[in-house]
């Protein structure tokens, strides 16, 4: 992988409440000068959050529109007029399709290169900072390098059941010009659980997390331990784990470490008057990481939101159609108690047939409320319990989950298949416009993916590495 320059995008912190805002580039510096301070590394470490911020990783591409596009959760596919038509049916050869890839890989790798820059130059550098700072510093690093690593194989690898000796991607942890080797799906996987129980260790010297941050009486005088939930915490590395424990098919594992995160006592399930009063839609008690991201209201107004009618012939907004069994009457099974699903009655709001999604509107009065893109909840920990659980007990897990959502539980006696099936329903409800639905379905290398017209394959699952990366390596 080519070094890559290193620009720091610095954090300006509110006055008061110290929220994490907008991020703005600043300049080229001198990594000797950046790291005399530790002020110097916070401000690298809130470049590398811009960074996964930006539209090619979390703040578009990974969450609210391209991954959900190859999970068939828009309507797209067929209307050869719309922007993300050849990414739903799967042309990565398309020009649109490889320069939307080419930034995945090309910002992702970027994150990394400043991760490792922090890394490389932390080292031997604890005296400078506040007590617990440095290990939480470092914890977060070696945490996002491999959460990074992670969701990079997810997308550029071939899927681990089927692929773990294939070549995949480099796993790059040095600030070098030189070529780092492609490692196979499998060696990623480990080297990704590897670090990430490093940056657990790390991060348990503090594994408080609040979601009433914004309250003054729970602000700390050491600002790195505010809003930990905007930060790579314990609970992350702890969730991260258990997503790449059961990516690798060790449920066991898996099992323990979302226990750890159901079992912690910081998260709660979202009420349902927090949306209707508060305008929570990413629903922030349940948040065991999310970024803050300043500019969410133009992509709100460009994918999910009316403008001077149903504008769906634009060919730019993700929507679906309403009644007649559409997309989104299946999915939330409105037919059959799911038109009580709070992720159905407050998050989607309809104009004429169409449906919009309303998860992203920026509405609350509060800022607080808005400008968040959660990359993992609660429920997932539910839903990774519920995987690596026998069929009662996961029937238990899932349940927990419904009762909150405000549908009808599950009646006893499911069996494996059943639950299964339920799971993959509750990952289309849940996780709709935030991009998780398109890695549940390559882990399982599913034989299908529900709404498309083309049969999955590692063609579909698998995106290309980037023209220039290839040529690098020759």
């Amino acid at each position: 992988m080519k070094l890559l320059l290193i620009f720091i995008s610095l954090l300006t912190i509110a006055t008061g409440c110290n929220k994490w805002l907008d991020v703005k580039p600043k300049t080229l510096v001198e990594a000797e000068q950046l790291f005399k301070s530790e002020k110097g590394f916070e401000d690298a470490m809130y470049g590398v959050y811009a960074t996964l911020g930006q539209t090619p990783l979390y703040g578009e591409q990974l969450t609210m529109s391209f991954l959900d596009v190859l999970a068939q959760q828009y309507n797209c596919q067929s209307t050869p007029s719309h922007t993300f038509y050849q990414a739903a049916n799967y042309n990565y050869l398309d020009g649109s399709v490889k320069a939307r890839v080419d930034s995945i890989w090309s910002q992702g790798y970027y994150a990394i290169t400043n991760l490792n820059n922090i890394l490389l130059n932390i080292e031997g550098k604890k005296s400078m900072f506040q007590p617990q700072n440095y290990d939480l510093m470092k914890g977060e690093a070696i945490g996002l390098r491999a959460f990074m690593h992670f969701d990079l194989v997810r997308m550029f690898g071939a899927p681990y059941v089927t692929g773990a000796a294939k070549p995949s991607i480099p796993y790059i942890k040095t600030v070098s010009g030189g070529v780092t080797p492609l490692s196979t799906v499998g060696a990623i996987i480990d080297s990704v659980i590897s670090e990430l129980t490093v940056a657990s260790q790390l991060l348990s010297s503090y594994k408080t997390v609040s979601y009433s941050y914004y309250d003054a009486v729970n602000q700390q005088q050491n600002t790195w331990l505010n809003h930990r939930q905007a930060h790579f915490n314990y609970w992350a590395a702890e969730a991260t784990l258990a997503r790449a424990y059961l990516y690798k098919g060790d449920k066991q594992k898996a099992l323990v470490h979302a226990k750890n995160v159901i079992d912690a006592g910081f998260f709660d399930f979202q009420a349902p008057d927090r949306i209707s009063n508060l305008k929570d839609r990413t629903f922030i008690p349940e948040h065991l990481f999310a970024l803050s991201k300043f500019d969410i209201r133009p992509l709100e107004n460009k994918y999910f939101r009316v403008t001077g009618g149903v504008n769906v012939g634009t060919g730019v907004q993700l929507t679906n159609s309403f009644g007649s069994g559409g997309v989104v009457d299946q999915i939330y099974e409105i037919n059959s108690g799911g038109v009580s699903d709070i992720r159905y009655s407050r998050l989607w709001e309809l104009s004429g047939s169409v449906y919009f999604c309303s998860k992203w509107w920026q509405e609350s009065t509060n800022p607080i409320f808005n400008n968040w893109v959660p990359l993992m909840r609660l429920p997932e920990m539910y839903y990774i319990a519920a995987e690596c659980s026998d069929p009662a007990t996961a029937t238990t897990y899932l349940n927990i989950v419904r009762e909150h959502r405000g549908i009808p539980e599950l009646a006893a006696g499911l069996d494996a298949a059943a639950i299964q099936n339920e799971l993959q329903k509750e990952y289309q409800k849940e996780f709709y416009a935030e991009g998780q639905l398109f890695y549940y379905y390559k882990r399982l290398n599913s034989p299908v993916i529900r709404f498309s017209v083309i049969a999955p394959s590692e063609r579909v699952y698998v995106l290309p590495l980037p023209d220039a990366e290839l040529q690098y390596r020759n």
